[in-house]
C-alpha cells in the first residue's frame, strides 16, 4: 500500500478505513490548528471540535474528485472541515442562546406564576406588594413594565448587582407566598 494522497483517496473511497487512518495522521496538524482557532473562539468544546473535523475529512476524502484538477484535496479538505466547525459553533451558539432564552423566561415565569395562579390578578399583586420593600416594589414594577435589570439600574440610579439581588428577593417572597397558600388549601 502506498501513502500517495492519489492512492490513499482511491483506497478510502473503496472502503479502506486503514488507509483513512493513514490520511488523517498526514492532515492532523491542520486538524488541530483549525480546531485549536475554533475552540479558542468559543466554538465548542475541544473533543467535539475535533470530532467534527475529522468526520468533514472523512467525508472530504470520500467525496472529492480526483479527476477534477481546478482544487487540490488539501484545500477541498480545508474548506470541507472549515464550514463542518462552522456549522458546529453556530449550533453550539444557537444551544446556548436557546439555554439563556429557556433560563431568563424560567426565572420571569416564577413571579407571574405566583402572580397569576388560583385567585385573580389583583388580589396576588396586593399580597405580594405587601411584603415588599418600597425599593422592592419599584424594581417589581419596572421589571413588570418590561424593562431590563441594567434599565432599571440606570432609572434607579443603582448597581445591577442591587437590582439583580431585589428580583431574588421578590421571588423567594413569592415562593414562600405560594408555599404559605398551598399549605392553607
Amino acid at each position: 500500500m502506498q501513502d500517495t494522497p492519489d492512492t490513499l483517496l482511491e483506497e478510502i473511497q473503496n472502503g479502506s478505513n486503514e488507509s483513512f487512518f493513514i490520511l488523517a495522521k498526514q492532515y492532523a496538524p491542520l486538524v488541530a490548528k483549525m480546531v485549536s482557532s475554533f475552540f479558542a473562539s468559543g466554538g465548542g468544546a475541544r473533543d467535539e471540535l475535533l470530532q467534527e473535523a475529522e468526520s468533514a475529512l472523512l467525508k472530504a476524502a470520500l467525496t472529492y474528485d480526483k479527476t477534477q484538477t481546478a482544487v487540490s484535496f488539501g484545500l477541498y479538505a480545508k474548506i470541507c472541515i472549515r464550514n463542518a466547525l462552522i456549522s458546529y459553533r453556530r449550533k453550539v451558539l444557537r444551544r446556548t442562546q436557546r439555554e439563556i432564552s429557556n433560563k431568563k423566561a424560567g426565572k420571569s415565569r416564577g413571579v407571574q406564576r405566583v402572580l397569576t395562579q388560583s385567585e385573580n390578578a389583583e388580589q396576588a399583586i396586593e399580597r405580594i406588594v405587601a411584603v415588599l420593600s418600597p425599593y422592592e416594589r419599584c424594581v417589581l414594577r419596572e421589571y413588570i413594565s418590561g424593562k431590563s435589570v441594567r434599565e432599571i439600574a440606570q432609572d434607579l440610579n443603582k448597581e445591577s448587582k442591587s437590582v439583580y439581588n431585589a428580583l431574588f428577593r421578590i421571588r423567594e417572597k413569592g415562593k414562600q407566598l405560594e408555599r404559605s397558600k398551598k399549605k392553607k388549601d
